[in-house]
């Protein structure tokens, strides 16, 4: 019977124990090195099967860690009311040792400092484990703050070019006024617009803060320059692709005011008066494909004149490799050169190699 009876009361003693573990959290404050970061060893609870919190106090500039059981009834309820996001709990112990997000939290209008100087960082008042910090101008306001805390986590940058998001550390959103309002320039133009063609219309900002500048060709043989993310979609991919040369985009302001080459084009069967010095204007125009280092060229083989540009020849081609009777130009329109000219460029390359060849006999 006493056997019976001992059994008996460490069966019970054993369930006792199961039933009622004891939790150990993260207890500490701000005031405590290491408590933010979560890097605190954890500690058992006063009672046992408890849960641990996490929770922001005076106004975000302290954080909180604890065992759930320590709280009064008021702040035990904040913590599992699942719409309050100023508190978290966890079961698991020491759990409560996730980053707490913090970020500038500031406007102009109240602080001058937030401009260009803020100094204000705050946990966030409603913790989301993926949240970003934020700073935009609007109008001549400069605000800071947490995604987290704004209506429906909505996005702050939408429809304002003058806004980052960031969340690569604790007050990443400190840039300041002046960063905040550097967007993208580019030369915007088509065209119509004489200073077009050769890129000295004036910049102007682009929709997006981030994008790219282009010029591209259009099939009619007209040029246009702009910014990368105004072109619909299939443009774009044209554009940011680097194997396809009727665009050619950029980084950087107003990178896109390079000069588009024109060349003289004609080849034999063509034009009758391929051969002959070229005054029409329309036969010059631009060339195919997109090159900084682009070239025009006139040539003469097998008693035929060919004009054209090296970018349409492929990339990095010399279109005079191996022939004297050609000549090369950087600038609209110099492939103009008659046949008799051609012929002379010859003779006198072909003369500075002999030149050349006597001075090292």
């Amino acid at each position: 019977m006493l056997i019976l009876n001992f059994t008996f009361l460490a069966l019970v003693l054993v369930n006792s124990y199961v039933n009622a573990q004891t939790s150990s959290c993260l207890q500490c404050s701000s005031d405590d090195s290491g408590c933010d970061e979560g890097t605190v060893a954890p500690t058992n609870c006063p009672t046992p099967n408890d849960s641990c919190y996490s929770l922001t106090l005076s106004g975000g500039f302290i954080l909180e860690r604890g065992c759930l059981g320590t709280l009064s009834d008021e702040e035990q309820a904040r913590c599992v009311d699942p719409t309050d996001r100023s508190c978290t709990v966890c079961s698991e112990p020491g759990y409560n040792r996730a980053r707490w997000p913090a970020c500038h939290q500031c406007s102009k209008s109240s602080n001058s400092k937030c401009a260009f100087h803020p100094n204000r960082i705050a946990f966030c008042r409603n913790y989301m484990e993926d949240d970003r910090c934020y700073a935009q101008v609007v109008g001549d306001d400069v605000i800071r703050g947490c995604q987290s805390d704004l209506p429906e986590n909505e996005d702050p940058c939408k429809r304002n070019k003058y806004c980052i998001t960031c969340s690569d550390g604790d007050a990443c959103n400190g840039a300041d006024q002046d960063v905040l309002k550097t967007v993208t320039r580019c030369v915007q133009c088509k065209e119509g617009d004489f200073r077009c063609i050769d890129g000295t219309t004036t910049n102007s900002e682009c929709d997006e803060r981030e994008d790219r500048c282009y010029i591209k060709m259009w099939r009619e043989g007209e040029l246009d320059r702009g910014c990368v993310k105004k072109l619909n979609q299939e443009e774009q991919q044209r554009c940011n692709d680097e194997s396809d040369r009727s665009c050619y985009s950029c980084s950087g302001r107003q990178c896109n005011n390079h000069r588009w080459l024109r060349c003289f084009h004609c080849a034999p069967g063509q034009n009758a008066t391929c051969a002959e010095e070229q005054t029409n204007a329309i036969l010059s125009y631009y060339c195919g494909s997109f090159d900084l280092g682009d070239r025009c060229y006139s040539k003469l083989v097998n008693f035929e004149v060919t004009r054209g540009c090296a970018s349409d020849l492929g990339v990095n081609v010399d279109p005079c490799k191996g022939v004297d009777t050609c000549v090369s130009c950087s600038s609209d329109g110099c492939n103009s050169i008659s046949e008799a000219y051609i012929k002379y460029a010859g003779e006198v390359k072909r003369g500075s190699i002999i030149q050349n060849i006597q001075k090292t006999i």
